[in-house]
């Protein structure tokens, strides 16, 4: 199985979940439930290790109460970390997740580390790995995409609303990437076009293998050499709170990518942890292992 290197900064999230609503300005709600988990960029690394997913991870905490707490968390789910990830005298970044059954909001601190890695110590990581996976915010700041061309690494990338304004930003890294997951909204916003289909056309037309576009209920599509796929939602049961849940999916297209499936395991694979992402709060939960991901792929 190849090895996958995952690059992004770790956060605590503090979940208040079952909240009937989101709180208007002044209210205060009681929540249903509460929980301290590492998340943020963690959470697709940590459902790799827990699949049996060889994962290195390179990323930043603080040496603070909230860092530790998201170490442990990374190496119980038996995480590879590059280095200690712990820097001296910063605040590890927190979020505050408020979560319905329908949806969630963020209240974030970004943490006081400034950055996490030197270009040496990525470029000594990406030697190492065979796909590396990490944000297009992060391509857009450090050498990522030009390091993994010149060793010939495969390379993944998630995004998120605020990576880039539009294409015009992104197009050299879009170019050196082999897979490129986006969600319907952002994949909409970074091509200006008008459905998910005409939106992985265009990001295709970049050169990138396989386009992966996730939508929700919906499910999630995938260009892959001028070939669609098409992938329902998986339910695994009633759904409490959905952050994490891409994360899980762009672990399920990792996992298949490390193993040499063909994206329609990679979609399935991805449905299925997404599916049971949104069972448990927060991005991943103990209970999660390699032979109930494969008894529940099977099953579907």
């Amino acid at each position: 199985m190849k090895r996958v290197l995952c690059i992004a900064e770790s956060c605590c999230d503090i979940i208040f979940g079952a909240l009937p609503r989101i709180p208007k300005p002044g209210e205060e709600i009681y929540c249903g439930h509460f929980e301290v988990k590492a998340g943020g960029g963690a959470n697709t690394p940590m459902v790799l290790g827990r699949i049996g997913v060889p994962v290195r991870f390179l990323t930043g905490v603080g040496d603070d109460f909230f860092g530790e707490m998201v170490k442990r968390a990374l190496q119980g789910s038996r995480v590879e970390l590059a280095d200690t990830g712990v820097r001296a005298g910063s605040a590890t970044p927190v979020s505050a997740v408020l979560s319905t059954k329908e949806d969630r909001s963020f209240v974030s601190y970004g943490g006081s580390g400034g950055d996490f890695m030197t270009e040496k110590r990525l470029e000594e990581e990406i030697r190492q790995a065979d796909i590396v996976h990490t944000y297009l915010g992060y391509c857009l700041h450090y050498p990522i995409s030009r390091l993994c061309a010149a060793y010939g690494k495969k390379l993944s990338l998630d995004t998120s609303c605020a990576d880039a304004d539009s294409i015009g930003e992104a197009k050299e890294i879009l170019r050196a990437c082999h897979f490129l997951k986006v969600n319907e909204d952002e994949a909409l916003k970074l091509t200006k076009e008008y459905n998910p289909w005409r939106a992985a056309e265009a990001l295709a037309a970049f050169g990138i293998e396989h386009v992966i576009v996730t939508m929700g209920a919906k499910g999630s599509i995938a260009l892959c050499s001028g070939r669609r796929y098409e992938q329902p939602v998986i339910r695994m049961g009633a759904c409490v709170d959905a952050c994490g849940a891409g994360d899980s999916f762009a672990a399920g297209i990792l996992a298949g990518a490390a193993a040499g499936a063909p994206m329609a395991d990679m979609l399935k694979l991805g449905a299925v942890l997404s599916g049971m992402c949104v069972t448990w709060y927060g991005g991943v939960s103990d209970t999660l292992d390699a032979d109930t991901v494969r008894k529940r792929f099977h099953k579907n």
